[in-house]
């Protein structure tokens, strides 16, 4: 079944909405086949295809779901060769709640100017991941930070290969973000700046991953010990 993205889709909608039409009619679906629409707010409207090329629908049900108990956020450093677009990617589908991008030190990548664009680029990744992966809320990309302005009201997880603490031997709180740095890792400033600030440093077990895959393998190791995938 093929999902789309409507923030204004109700239970009587009729029409796929303007923005995924192109979509909707490049899938080549037959009439009377069966699609979901949500509005990345945990409602999703399951219908039949009257017309595929003029987009029009027929609701069949809508269902109203709950978000996880336990809430996954994810701090992604910029990087190079689309290895933080990956990260984004594979982290909603694994089911983040937010995602913020970080400009670490030495991350090589930087937006400058382009901030706000580039953040847009992210949100459009995480639409096209909800849909991929059938989920009916939409991780907010925030606006791009540095380490010193980054702050949260959940308990802040630093992935860092050197520290004495892993995922797994942390407590679970309701609300968990993620801190992943650039290639190279974070600068010592800035681990200090954390843990100044609370922030608890943490490893996943002996290896050290790449920017792209650190993030999606911590938020999925939490996830697991939540109970979320039960």
């Amino acid at each position: 079944m093929h999902w789309f993205y409507d923030p204004q889709v109700t239970a009587t909608s009729t029409s796929v909405v303007a923005n995924e039409l192109t979509h909707f009619k490049s899938l080549r679906l037959r009439a009377e086949e069966e699609i979901a629409i949500t509005n990345g707010q945990g409602s999703v409207l399951f219908a039949r295809c009257v017309d595929p090329a003029l987009g029009t629908i027929a609701p069949v049900s809508f269902e109203a779901r709950q978000r996880p108990k336990l809430q996954g956020h994810l701090v992604q450093s910029l990087a190079k060769g689309g290895r933080d677009e990956a990260a984004v990617q594979a982290a909603v589908e694994l089911g983040v709640s937010s995602i913020t991008p970080l400009q670490a030190s030495r991350s090589i990548v930087e937006w400058g100017q382009k901030a706000e664009r580039n953040q847009e680029r992210w949100q459009q990744i995480a639409i096209s991941a909800m849909k991929q992966s059938q989920q009916a809320f939409l991780p907010i990309v925030n606006p791009l930070v540095k380490p010193k302005s980054l702050v949260a009201d959940s308990k802040v997880l630093v992935l860092e290969p050197t520290a004495p603490l892993t995922l797994k031997s942390l407590a679970l709180t309701e609300a968990v973000t993620i801190v992943v740095g650039p290639e190279g890792g974070f600068e010592q400033s800035e681990l200090l700046e954390f843990e100044h600030k609370g922030f608890v440093q943490a490893r996943l077990g002996s290896s050290v991953l790449r920017t792209s895959t650190a993030g999606p393998a911590a938020l999925a190791v939490i996830l697991a010990m939540a109970g979320a995938w039960d």
